[in-house]
C-alpha cells in the first residue's frame, strides 16, 4: 500500500521586488533572481488552490492597474481572489500600501491605486453583501485587521489627539498594514 504524498505548504512574498521576506519564495516578473518569475497581472496564479500557507505583500497593490482585466474584472478584486484562492483555510496574507493621504502614495509615478483603511472592507463577503454589493464580481472572503504605520513622534500622543490628527491631517498616517485572513469553508 502506497502512503498518499501531499506537498508541503509554501509561503510566498508577492512583488518581493529583489529583498523577498525572510522565509518567503520571492515572486517577481522584473526582479533580477526572483524563486517565482510570475506576471501578478495575469491571472490564474500558477498555484494550485489552498496550496499556499501564507503570503506578504509590501507595496505592490498600488501598482495594480486601475482598470479591468481581459475578463472584465477589476484587477484589486481579481488579485484578491487569486490570492483567497491559493491561500489554505485560514492562511494568512499581510499586505502592506502606502495611505491614500501620504505623500507615499503619490510620490511613485508607477502607482495606480490610492488605499485607505476602508478599502480592505471589500475583501469580506460579509460586508459586500450587508452593502448589498452582490453586483460586484468578487468571490474572495477575507477577515482583516487593519492598523496604521504613524511616525514614532505621533505614537506619542494621546490616543484622542491620534485619532484627530489622523482623520484632519496629511502624511500623519504613512502605511496601511492589513492582516488577512481566508475564511474558506472546509468540507
Amino acid at each position: 500500500m502506497e502512503l498518499e504524498t501531499t506537498k508541503p505548504l509554501i509561503k510566498l512574498d508577492l512583488g518581493a521586488g529583489q529583498n523577498p521576506r525572510e522565509g518567503f519564495e520571492g515572486v517577481d516578473l522584473n526582479a533580477p533572481n526572483p524563486a517565482h518569475r510570475v506576471d501578478l497581472f495575469s491571472y490564474p496564479l500558477p498555484w494550485d488552490d489552498s496550496s499556499v500557507e501564507e503570503l506578504h505583500c509590501s507595496h505592490f497593490v498600488e501598482h495594480l492597474p486601475a482598470t479591468t482585466t481581459p475578463d472584465g474584472r477589476d484587477y484589486l478584486l481579481a488579485f484578491f481572489d487569486e490570492c483567497w484562492r491559493i491561500l489554505k483555510p485560514g492562511g494568512v496574507m499581510t499586505v502592506i500600501v502606502p495611505n491614500a493621504r501620504s505623500n507615499r502614495a503619490f510620490q511613485d509615478p508607477t502607482h495606480r491605486r490610492f488605499i485607505v483603511a476602508e478599502s480592505f472592507l471589500y475583501l469580506s463577503a460579509d460586508w459586500r453583501a450587508s452593502q448589498k454589493l452582490d453586483h460586484y464580481r468578487v468571490s474572495c472572503n477575507f477577515s482583516a485587521n487593519v492598523v496604521p504605520i504613524i511616525p514614532t513622534e505621533l505614537s506619542l500622543l494621546h490616543p484622542e489627539a491620534q485619532a484627530r490628527r489622523f482623520n484632519e491631517s496629511w502624511n500623519t498616517i504613512l502605511d496601511w498594514q492589513a492582516t488577512l485572513t481566508a475564511v474558506k469553508i472546509t468540507p
